[in-house]
Parts: structure tokens; C-alpha cells; sequence
């Protein structure tokens, strides 16, 4: 009988063979395992991502719905509230800018200031509103300063403080002499408030006010 000749990456002895036979079995039987868990696992992977994504969103939607009874409260809370009192009543330029100054005014003579200067400055319009600002020059108090800041930020209708300066009167490291008031302040400072002018339905221009230009 004629001796069959084996390959030769095969090794001679039988128990080798079967070993390595073995061997390969176990990794034909993983690569078929391995093609069929793969996907599997990636679909699972895209599936529950997909899940997750929509539970958030399923949350947030329900916390959102949730808040919609305090959300409308608090609107209908905000619509029966006089916004128009935060607003300059003047419509026009010049109307805008009297009043402004005369708010101003009142907030520096009341809190023990007295006003040197007040200019206008040339009004801008954004839409539906007009930003009327001044310029305003004044000698205060350091104590008093700082009462009359605080009521221009808390007065209505607002008024915004856009520029601040500030400069002593006397020299540095003056020294009142016992019993003397405290030297005023020299305050430079620009104004602006918000008139409301409204604007035309038809052609979206401002609304001319009565008896002036817009």
C-alpha cells in the first residue's frame, strides 16, 4: 500500500492532527457565533439608544406640561400688570426727552443733589420703541450718591444709568476739618429710558404721535 503523503503545514503526529482540528472547528464555530452576535448586539445597541432618546424627550415633555398651569398663571399675572408704566409717556423726540430730564431731576433734587446740566442726546428708534437719552452734570454727596443710584435703578418708568463718572473736588488726601460736611462729588452721567411709540398694523411704521412727528 502506498503511503499517502500528508501536507506539510500538518503535523505528523495523529494526536497533533486532531488537536488542530479541534482548533479549527472552535474558530469556525466563533466566526459563525461572531457573525451572528454582532449584529444582533448593534441592532440591540441602536434599539435601546432610540429608547432612551425618546424616554428624555418623553420626560422633558411631561415635566414641560407640568409646569403649563404655573407657566399661564404667571403670564395671565403678567398681562394684568400696568406694563405701560415702565415706559416714557412722551411719544415724540422732544416730549420723550422733557420727560426723561424732568424724571431725572426729580431723582437728584430728592435725594440731595443738585443738577448743574442736562442735555439731550439724539433719540434712537428700534421698532415699535425709542430710546430717549440725556446727558446729566450734577454735584452730590458720596452718601447721597449712592441713594440716588439706587432709586434711578428702582424708579418707574425705568431709567438706565449708561455711563458714570465720578470726580472728587478737592485735592488727594484732603482732610475735612472737624464739624465740616463732606465735600461733594462732581457726577457726569448719561440717562437713557424706553418710550413706547407703537407701530402702524398696515406698514409696520412707528405710529406718529397726536399733534408732533414720531
Amino acid at each position: 500500500m502506498t503511503k499517502q503523503t500528508l501536507p506539510g503545514w500538518l503535523p505528523n503526529n495523529p494526536r497533533e492532527r486532531r488537536i488542530l482540528a479541534v482548533a479549527i472547528l472552535a474558530l469556525m464555530v466563533a466566526v459563525v457565533v461572531a457573525a451572528i452576535s454582532v449584529p444582533v448586539f448593534l441592532l440591540h445597541r441602536h434599539y435601546d439608544e432610540n429608547l432612551a432618546r425618546m424616554t428624555r424627550q418623553w420626560k422633558s415633555q411631561t415635566s414641560f406640561n407640568a409646569m403649563r398651569p404655573q407657566v399661564a398663571r404667571a403670564l395671565e399675572a403678567l398681562r394684568a400688570k400696568e406694563v405701560r408704566k415702565l415706559f416714557l409717556k412722551g411719544t415724540t423726540s422732544a416730549l420723550a426727552s422733557a420727560e426723561l430730564q424732568d424724571q431725572v431731576r426729580q431723582v437728584v433734587e430728592s435725594n440731595g443733589g443738585r443738577l448743574i446740566s442736562a442735555s439731550a442726546n439724539a433719540p434712537k428708534d428700534d421698532g415699535a420703541y425709542r430710546i430717549a437719552t440725556a446727558n446729566f452734570q450734577l454735584n452730590i454727596s458720596n452718601i447721597n450718591l449712592r441713594r440716588m443710584l439706587h432709586a434711578l435703578e428702582s424708579k418707574e418708568p425705568y431709567l438706565f444709568n449708561d455711563n458714570l463718572v465720578i470726580r472728587a473736588q478737592v485735592p488727594f488726601g484732603y482732610r475735612p476739618p472737624p464739624g465740616a460736611t463732606e465735600p461733594d462729588l462732581f457726577v457726569q452721567m448719561d440717562v437713557s429710558a424706553i418710550a413706547h411709540i407703537g407701530t402702524d398694523a398696515a406698514t409696520g411704521a412707528p405710529k406718529p404721535a397726536a399733534g408732533g412727528k414720531a
